[in-house]
């Protein structure tokens, strides 16, 4: 928690590892309709030079677009921000009266993640599902607590409202209608990610696919910016003002999908091989990448973040985590 405190207000840590070799950069802009992409580095070590048409990994950046689908959903009738688990999916105590919207603000009590050795499994989404309905509590009901778990719960239940799979609604209400050209799920091809070693792209360079909801979807700067300008301008042909603001409007410092401090939405992201960060401060938003995971990667995102925003680093306290 230090470290992370001391990286929000842009302060060097010492004895951070040092940065794996073959690492790329995205410094990516859009302010009040124009968009500047910049990229330095290589795919991988001894790789060729990255382009502005790679896809990167936004691990926890999927997060407000899981939400920004629910709010699709919540347009057309399929589901609304009280629906309980139960609804939709088969929950027993003490599971099935949490509500969409307490997934999707961290404040279901459900465990940040799925136990390590049932991952290990690789479970599909259903089994992931059906096994954190089975789960304890690991908090109190109403207490933020960033669970992985709950979001992929939270897609679970938009797949029963939609009728398809996460990833088609994902196409079909979000990177569709906001012309998200090039996303995609897990980690994509191309640019490696490290950890810290590099780590060519396949099943094990990323989170487990059942956890898409929560943080596996990959795409290029300007399918991310996209995305960020909808939010940013709030178009209200993609979504009623009403929804806009139910996205946006904080339980304490975290809205739906989205942290909100001051008078940022901001989220991190990482699978561990990669680091990203969002955020929005008024008609700009940024978004940087690189294709690592390591204190010195996490505290040079940020640092070129707040370069971005011209923003006074001492001003901005922690994102959520990744």
């Amino acid at each position: 928690m230090i470290r992370a405190l001391l990286l929000s207000l842009g302060i060097a840590t010492p004895g951070v590892a040092q940065e794996p070799e073959g690492t790329a950069q995205v410094s990516a802009v859009w302010e009040a309709g124009q968009v500047q992409i910049d990229v330095s580095g290589t795919t991988h070590e001894g790789g060729r030079a990255v382009t502005d048409a790679d896809a990167w990994h936004i691990g926890s950046i999927t997060k407000p677009m899981t939400a920004t689908l629910a709010a699709r959903l919540v347009a057309e009738g399929a589901i609304s921000w009280e629906t309980t688990i139960a609804e939709h999916l088969d929950a027993a105590d003490p599971w099935a009266d949490v509500t969409l919207r307490a997934l999707l603000t961290h404040r279901s009590g459900m465990a940040a993640n799925l136990p390590r050795w049932r991952a290990y499994l690789r479970p599909e989404r259903d089994q992931y599902v059906a096994a954190m309905l089975r789960s304890r509590p690991a908090g109190a009901r109403g207490a933020f607590l960033y669970s992985n778990a709950g979001y992929t719960v939270a897609g679970a239940m938009l797949e029963a409202a939609g009728g398809a799979p996460w990833e088609i609604l994902m196409d079909r209400h979000v990177f569709a209608p906001l012309g998200m050209t090039g996303m995609g799920f897990g980690a994509p091809e191309g640019i490696w990610g490290h950890g810290p070693r590099p780590v060519p792209p396949g099943p094990h360079a990323d989170n487990l696919p059942a956890m898409g909801p929560a943080g596996t979807l990959h795409g290029p700067p300007a399918a991310i910016l996209a995305f960020l300008a909808a939010h940013a301008t709030q178009d209200p042909t993609y979504l009623p003002p009403a929804l806009w603001a139910a996205l946006h409007d904080p339980v304490e410092d975290y809205a739906l999908g989205w942290g909100v401090r001051d008078d940022m939405l901001l989220h991190a992201g990482s699978n561990t091989m990669w680091f990203a960060q969002a955020i929005i401060q008024g008609d700009k938003a940024v978004f940087v990448a690189r294709n690592a995971f390591t204190p010195r990667v996490e505290e040079a995102v940020a640092r070129e973040a707040l370069r971005l925003l011209n923003a006074d680093p001492l001003a901005k306290p922690e994102a959520p985590r990744p």
